[in-house]
């Protein structure tokens, strides 16, 4: 069976996925920077409405994925807070400087969440060797890891997520994301044998502020329309993948 995760980028998103069949959600913030994690008020209003299984990407800021004690720290406290908001779990990561998996932060984060499921986000697309990463991941009890195949997009990345499909498809779910659509899901699918994708399908919103910001931006120059992942966009890809 596929199953579709919908990247959300705050709590409209998390309800639109799960009004219109999504069998999981990632919960962030700020997919533009490719999502940090969500305010303590997004957590717990989520936490009360949820009714599909979420994990919360833990990310303290954008850019790469080496971090200091002190960023991991704020990982850990913010692990154990969604811990005790009831999530499924979190979606971690991190790299040292050669490029490796970090295995000592990554142990703490995961200590941090004894008992939650573990997800690794697309730190596993830049490591010197994803496939070695890969069995390190299943050795430390990650049930699940998203990828764009060492490519910007999924689509792009076919052959290694097809790689990775191939040679532990059978010890931990290879989850494809990273611009996947309507027009390139069964293709990726299809191509790479993975049951798993993960999606944001956002649109923007863009129903209000016109007389006030008709440049559609304020005064700093920031975008005064933001996105939300598209309930019927979401329903599309479901009877897609469900019928396929």
């Amino acid at each position: 069976m596929i199953r579709i995760e919908i990247c959300t980028n705050g709590y409209q998103s998390v309800i639109n996925a799960q009004d219109n069949g999504a069998d999981c959600a990632e919960l962030c913030e700020s997919l533009e920077v490719g999502g940090v994690t969500p305010s303590y008020g997004t957590l717990k209003k989520v936490a009360s409405d949820m009714k599909i299984p979420v994990r919360v990407l833990i990310r303290p800021r954008s850019g790469n994925y080496i971090y200091n004690e002190a960023e991991l720290e704020m990982m850990c406290l913010d692990i154990k807070l969604i811990k005790e908001l009831g999530y499924e779990g979190v979606v971690i990561g991190a790299l040292n400087e050669n490029g490796d998996l970090d295995v000592p932060k990554i142990k703490a984060m995961m200590k941090a969440g004894e008992g939650m499921k573990f997800t690794f986000h697309r730190a596993i697309d830049a490591c010197n060797n994803p496939l070695d990463a890969l069995k390190t991941l299943v050795e430390l009890g990650f049930d699940k890891v998203l990828t764009s195949g060492c490519k910007p997009k999924a689509i792009d990345g076919i052959d290694m997520i097809r790689k990775m499909q191939e040679q532990f498809g059978d010890k931990i779910k290879i989850m494809a994301g990273g611009g996947v659509n309507l027009n390139n899901v069964m293709t990726i699918i299809n191509e790479t044998g993975v049951s798993n994708c993960h999606a944001s399908l956002t649109v923007d919103v863009e129903n209000y502020g016109q007389k006030l910001y008709p440049e559609k931006v304020d005064n700093t120059g920031a975008a005064m329309c933001w996105k939300v992942s598209s309930p019927s966009i979401i329903n599309e890809m479901l009877k897609m993948v469900k019928n396929s």
